[in-house]
């Protein structure tokens, strides 16, 4: 009986051996699947992170090119107010860069506008 307990228990340890092995080698496929997955993964960031930072190139140039817009439109907007704030009524238009002038009407408001193309720049 001694011999019969000593080979269920070698038997059951062998059982048992096996067993973690199966598992093992279940843990060692779902790994590399895990890896395989993993490794997709961080490639699809890095195309991502490299489409941000072309978006975020094209963006500054585009700031760029508007802060140049801005500052042109500033000093076009600068020589306009000096020129009507001298009293002459003479200003320039910044649509076409012609000569504006004050126009006063009694029944509407006053308005600067551009001799040349008509654009209404300014109503009081």
């Amino acid at each position: 009986m001694a011999n019969d307990d000593a080979e269920a228990e070698a038997e059951s340890t062998v059982e048992t051996t096996a067993e973690r092995e199966e598992e093992a080698s279940d843990d060692v496929t779902i790994d590399v699947e895990a890896i395989d997955a993993y490794e997709q993964r961080i490639e699809e960031l890095s195309t991502a992170i490299e489409e941000r930072e072309d978006t975020i190139e094209e963006l500054q140039s585009v700031v760029e090119e508007q802060s140049e817009q801005i500052e042109t439109l500033e000093d076009q907007f600068l020589d306009l107010s000096a020129r009507v704030a001298d009293g002459r009524n003479l200003g320039v238009c910044p649509e076409c860069n012609g000569p504006t002038e004050k126009k006063e009407r009694l029944f509407r408001s006053d308005t600067i506008e551009c001799t040349r193309c008509g654009e209404v720049i300014h109503t009081y």
